[in-house]
């Protein structure tokens, strides 16, 4: 049996026992025959180094691990955990359509440059404030629980995006979003959530509702492409209503705050806490005064571990590649609609807002589909590291060719992307984005599961929040150095590659260096796929 294997079984034996979830009481049954370095773990401190260097080692030399029968998934618990998860997404696209629209409203101004730039300032606030509190709220879920947290993240989701739809000047809206980030901590609250209620024989297929999630969530642009300006667009509708028209962005807004609310009522009665020293401290009062102290020095001591030391040379490559690939896919999505909604005179692609927020919805609808479907399939034949080089491999092509789009369009008869010829460029733009979709579905929830499997038990959440901390900074820069660079490119004059070419020719060569990258993830990590018998 694999130390790899042996390692996860004798971290459920250590929690379980004591209630925590039946699948990991179900773990610790099928690994307690076996022996592991990780015996008697919680007892002893001043072995977490020597633990940890010993994980790393096993990691590095283990073989592909035999796997179990998969235990099944607690479906209740996954499906509220789904619905808290998808309102992040939600309020994190619905600006997306709209958000070039509202800078120029503030700014009153034509210059598409100084328009780029402040729409990607505005997006990166939420990453910004999310770097400074990531790791914050990680340390308070381990000290008063996981729900409490989530919840707290779902009610400064509403509160935020409904007074990010109020904006009135760029200020108010950058601070919003700001706020929307300080509240927000559920990203590695929830892996840390989903990795103590699952084993390692279900995880690969319980780490997929974060992709699935995210898919979910791209109904985000549709709502912001078709309810933003509803008086204009809807006149028989909204036409007489004086608020919408004083505040056009607000519906959109509201409508997602709404799905962030449905998810703190649904997790406020349903979600079950899942740390474990929040649930010996719950019943201390119903067990043996002996027992309970026992199990809560169990739990402090593995606070104790969760020190940045104790995270091996695996995690942290493992980590980079989740923040190069993080951040070449929040610049695109930054310089996305830009690219589509400038005019064809200044660089873009002249695209109307209502067409960009259709395509952006049939592929939101198409990585639920990829997450849902396909993903579970290509997990059976292939490994969590084998698709996410694929993956990454995938956005190779895709950045290098993106830029041509502006050719497809001046090939056509008078630059007009809807005229005899039309077609044309519809169809290139969404065969690029398919295979980019596709591509980003696979990986994200690749990544996330190797980022889970490369550490040690023990200190899985301080490798959740510096992942998720390192996450948010990447995305904070991303939408501004997208937007910065986009701006540049459309000064008159720049000579190619300078001009429209460059913000995707930079994105090419970073998927570049993120498949090579890749290579150094040791495969002993990675789960699904054929196993060993």
């Amino acid at each position: 049996m694999n130390k790899n294997y042996r390692l996860s079984q004798s971290y459920s034996g250590n929690i379980g026992e004591e209630g925590q979830s039946p699948n990991l009481q179900r773990y610790h049954t099928n690994g307690s025959r076996y022996s592991s370095i990780h015996d008697n773990a919680f007892n002893a401190s001043r072995r977490d180094s020597l633990r940890s260097m010993s994980y790393q080692s096993t990691i590095e030399s283990a073989e592909l691990p035999y796997e179990p029968e998969a235990t099944p998934l607690p479906k209740m618990q996954m499906f509220v955990v789904f619905l808290i998860l998808v309102s992040e997404p939600l309020t994190s696209t619905v600006l997306f359509p709209f958000i070039y629209f509202m800078v120029k409203d503030f700014l009153s101004s034509e210059d598409e440059k100084e328009i780029g730039t402040y729409a990607g300032l505005i997006t990166s606030m939420f990453f910004v404030a999310q770097f400074f509190t990531a790791i914050s709220w990680g340390k308070v879920s381990d000290r008063i629980g996981r729900r409490p947290v989530l919840l707290i993240g779902l009610i400064g989701n509403t509160i935020s995006s409904c007074l990010f739809g109020l904006s009135k000047s760029l200020w108010w809206a950058m601070a919003s979003r700001a706020l929307c980030g300080t509240m927000n901590g559920n990203g590695g609250v929830a892996r840390s959530l989903v990795s103590e209620i699952t084993d390692r024989t279900n995880k690969a297929k319980a780490f997929s509702i974060f992709g699935f999630c995210w898919g979910a969530g791209l109904i985000g642009p549709a709502l912001g492409g078709y309810l933003s300006r509803p008086a204009e667009q809807f006149p028989g509708i909204f036409g007489d209503c004086v608020f919408l028209k004083e505040y056009p962005y607000f519906l959109p807004c509201f409508i997602s705050a709404c799905g962030s609310f449905v998810g703190f009522l649904t997790g406020y009665f349903y979600l079950e806490e899942s740390n474990p020293r929040v649930l010996a401290e719950k019943r201390q009062s119903s067990q043996h005064e002996g027992e309970a102290t026992s199990l809560l020095k169990s739990t402090s001591t593995l606070q104790r571990t969760n020190s940045l030391f104790m995270i091996t040379k695996v995690s942290y490559i493992v980590i980079l590649s989740y923040v190069v690939f993080g951040f070449h896919s929040m610049v695109f999505d930054e310089v996305l609609p830009l690219y589509f909604l400038a005019p064809s005179h200044a660089g873009g692609l002249g695209i109307r807002s209502a067409d960009f927020a259709k395509a952006l919805s049939i592929f939101g609808i198409n990585q639920l589909f990829i997450q849902f479907v396909i993903y579970p399939r290509l997990s059976t034949r292939f490994d969590t590291l084998t698709l996410l080089r694929v993956a990454y491999f995938a956005f190779i092509p895709v950045y290098f060719l993106f830029p041509e789009l502006t050719a497809v369009l001046k090939s056509m008869a008078q630059g007009n992307p809807y005229g005899e010829h039309g077609w044309a460029l519809t169809y290139a733009y969404y065969f690029l984005l398919f295979i980019r979709f596709f591509g980003n579905s696979i990986a994200f929830t690749c990544i996330g599961v190797l980022v889970s499997t490369s550490a040690a038990p023990e200190i899985i959440g301080v490798v959740n929040g510096v992942c998720v901390s390192c996450l948010s900074l990447v995305r904070a820069l991303g939408p501004a150095v997208g937007g910065t660079l986009w701006s540049f490119s459309l000064r008159d004059g720049n000579p190619f590659p300078l001009d429209r070419h460059m913000v995707y020719y930079l994105l090419g060569l970073l998927a570049v260096f993120s498949f090579f990258q890749s290579g150094a993830i040791p495969r002993a990590i990675a789960v699904g796929g054929r196993r060993k018998h």
